[in-house]
């Protein structure tokens, strides 16, 4: 099997089997990767160019990997490919040469009304500006010929201007201070003029960056940026992200929104800079909104999508351990919740099916899933599934007479994403490699796929672990709806979700998705989890930041795998103290990874790594772990009521559930910089302990009367004060003495 995808997989890594660079200028030299599975064959590339059609023989680098140098090349234009050995060939990829210019001036600029201006860059590339409650700013390839030479102003909200004419591009001011000022547009062509990458160059007068999506590098990008990109990362995540979200917002009053489907690549250093591929005469759209943090989250929010509210249920304790694969371990787990009194009200079922299908319950070891899902409702449990959105290729086994017919009908009746030419689009690499991907903008296709599903909703499950759905790699490949692989590889996870979400409400369920990755309009498929992370204090840490940054990106309910999901147990101190942050977190919920897990494991009850409190009692032969987890679940439970309210709120404002302090505290310079506490709803304060071996920590309070959650203890704000905190407890204020909580 021959493996190359031109534009690699993901951009933390090389795969070895991609195109350098991806999209060359003229006068780059271009190198070509593959591998070849399964096989010696040496593999031959063929290429077609302007200058003829040549055979390029390979360069081994490694066992079954090849390098083809394709050479430089001296003009703009179209060059294809293709590699074959004597066993097989790939299809035909095609890319660009392209050519390189800038702009720094405009050309020509035009008032067209006192809220609309017109600028032209070049004889073929204008923006558009439109100003109102909001401003807009289109950038586009065509036919445009401003008439004015003069210079444009625009009034907008907040006291701030807008500028833009000859001699120089555009800026934001404001009391004659400007704060945001384009230096520069620089953009790529192909042979033919149509612009393929369009890169915005300003300068950026603001100390903090917030938002950009669910980041675990730091909250505040200041310096950092965000490469744009839905991306599977497992564990130590980084500058890496499986929410993108092409959104922030700065202390100067404004929030940027690029709306784009298409990742979208910011860059916050010295000079800003936010580039992505374009498609289509419209090459990119930027909308600036205006006013405190919390209206212009809030203004975003209207703008991406209806925020939907979870059901109340959702805001309990969630539990789940991979290692749940039978009736016998589900019966354990109820018998372990009703000895020691821990109120749980969901619970997550990853092992429950056949492996093949995913919605088949796996026959031996449910042998009557009726009742297996009856005795979980009538334990006082809700049932949510796990998911995956794929037609699996089986590689080590027997496919079954299922899922023979399912690759069979999803393939004639085109219910899969397709190549460019037709033939089904296949999983490049990782997990689920070679699966097709079900294609949910297809009608048919969503008929297909949950009529095999109904029968659970049936049964009574009332939700669904929409895990995975970042898997399409190919930027040519072709949605039902005529979406591209460039813009569906971001918009694909939020589709699946949409059509669990969608499917649960036609058939009368108030359920819940549950995903880890997502992009724009997020809020509309609740609830999102940040995915995979070790059990480490870094991640930990880690954890907070995305939390914290999903909130300022539009992400109203959250989660994380309490004291992580992978690697070995966490020890009782970081166990407990993520177990207290959890409790006062969205949603509280902790979860493990499979028992022969990606580090390490094996069979039998040695290697059971669940996260719930009985077993990493046992396991670390600790009983305060067990009693302290119990009594932080049965403390949230008494938090229902306050969080199902502030969650109405939440929905009804715009506003998450777990909040930078920013949100309530604008003119406080000191909130911008802390990121490591939060406000749980309107009225708790969080101040989560990260640190191993602390005994407390330092806790900031912003201006008002505070009270100590657990002691009572009152405090007046606008100070840092030091708060001792024991591993049965951790720093929570309420924000006023009379706060109904």
């Amino acid at each position: 099997m021959i493996k190359h995808l031109g534009e690699g997989l993901v951009p933390f890594e090389d795969c070895g089997f991609a195109r350098y660079p991806e999209i060359p200028c003229v006068g780059v030299e271009v190198i070509v990767r593959c591998r070849v599975d399964y096989s010696d064959a040496l593999p031959v590339l063929t290429m077609r160019s302007e200058e003829g059609v040549f055979s390029v023989q390979p360069i081994p680098e490694k066992p079954h990997h090849y390098r083809f140098p394709l050479g430089i090349f001296n003009a703009a234009q179209q060059v294809s490919y293709q590699i074959a050995t004597n066993e097989e060939k790939t299809r035909w990829h095609t890319f660009d040469v392209v050519t390189k210019e800038s702009f720094s001036t405009f050309e020509k600029c035009q008032s067209i009304d006192d809220n609309t201006a017109l600028a032209a860059l070049s004889k073929d590339v204008f923006l558009t500006v439109k100003a109102c409650e909001k401003l807009e700013m289109a950038l586009a390839q065509g036919s445009c010929d401003p008439s004015g030479n003069g210079e444009c102003e625009l009034t907008l909200p907040g006291g701030f201007r807008f500028t833009c004419g000859l001699g120089k591009l555009w800026a934001i001011e404001r009391s004659g201070v400007t704060v945001c000022e384009a230096t520069e547009y620089e953009f790529r062509r192909n042979k033919q003029g149509k612009i393929l990458k369009a890169a915005l160059k300003m300068r950026l007068c603001s100390e903090h960056i917030l938002g950009t999506g669910e980041r675990f590098d730091a909250v505040d990008q200041s310096g950092l940026g965000s490469n744009g990109r839905v991306v599977e990362k497992f564990t130590r995540q980084g500058a890496q992200t499986y929410l993108p979200v092409p959104f922030f917002m700065t202390e100067q009053g404004f929030g940027w929104f690029r709306e784009s489907d298409i990742p979208v690549h910011m860059t916050f250093e010295d000079q800003t800079v936010i580039a992505q591929e374009t498609e289509g005469k419209c090459l990119t759209k930027d909308i600036l909104l205006f006013g405190e943090p919390a209206d212009v989250l809030e203004q975003y929010l209207s703008l991406t999508g209806d925020k939907v509210l979870p059901p109340e249920w959702a805001f309990g304790t969630w539990i789940s351990g991979n290692g749940w694969n039978s009736q016998s371990e589900i019966d354990a787990q109820l018998a372990f919740l009703k000895k020691h009194n821990y109120p749980a009200s969901v619970m997550v079922l990853e092992q429950w099916s056949d492996e093949r299908t995913f919605y088949k319950w796996h026959q031996e070891r449910f042998a009557h899933p009726e009742k297996t899902v009856r005795r979980i409702r009538d334990a006082g449990l809700h049932l949510v599934l796990w998911q995956i959105p794929v037609i699996k290729h089986e590689w080590d086994g027997v496919p079954g007479e299922d899922l023979e017919n399912d690759t069979k009908e999803a393939i004639q009746n085109r219910y899969a994403i397709q190549n460019e030419d037709g033939t089904p689009y296949r999983i490049t690499e990782n997990w689920f490699h070679h699966s097709l991907l079900p294609d949910f903008t297809n009608p048919e296709a969503l008929a297909w796929w949950f009529d095999k599903r109904k029968y659970l909703l049936d049964m009574g499950v009332e939700g669904f672990k929409t895990d995975g759905g970042e898997f399409l790699f190919d930027k040519t490949a072709r949605l039902h709806d005529g979406t591209s692989g460039l813009s569906g590889h971001n918009l694909y996870p939020i589709e699946y979700a949409r059509a669990y979400h969608d499917f649960m409400r036609a058939h009368g369920v108030q359920g819940v998705t549950f995903s880890r990755a997502g992009c724009v309009g997020a809020q509309s498929v609740p609830i999102h989890w940040a995915g995979d992370q070790a059990s480490e204090w870094s991640e930990f840490q880690s954890q907070l930041r995305a939390g914290i940054s999903a909130g300022l990106s539009g992400i109203l309910f959250w989660s994380f795998d309490i004291g992580g999901f992978a690697g070995p147990l966490p020890d009782a101190e970081l166990y407990l103290r993520a177990t207290a942050m959890g409790c006062f977190c969205p949603v509280m919920q902790w979860h493990s990874e499979p028992r022969k897990g990606q580090f390490s494991g094996g069979e039998g009850e040695a290697y059971n790594n669940d996260r719930s409190p009985w077993n990493m009692a046992e396991k670390l032969n600790d009983s305060k772990v067990l009693d302290i987890a119990c009594r932080f679940a049965q403390l949230r439970e008494s938090l229902r009521p306050y969080l199902w309210r502030e969650a109405q709120h939440c929905v009804s404002a715009g506003r998450p559930l777990m909040a930078h302090l920013c949100l309530d505290y604008p003119f406080d310079t000191k909130a911008w910089t802390v990121h490591d506490q939060y406000m749980l709803g309107r009225d708790l304060l969080v101040a989560p302990v990260t640190q191993e071996g602390a005994s407390g920590r330092l806790v900031y309070l912003p201006q008002g009367e505070w009270m100590d959650f657990f002691t009572g203890e009152k405090w007046t704000g606008g100070q840092e004060i030091t708060v001792d905190c024991a591993l049965n407890s951790i720093p929570v204020f309420k924000r006023g003495i009379d706060a109904d909580i």
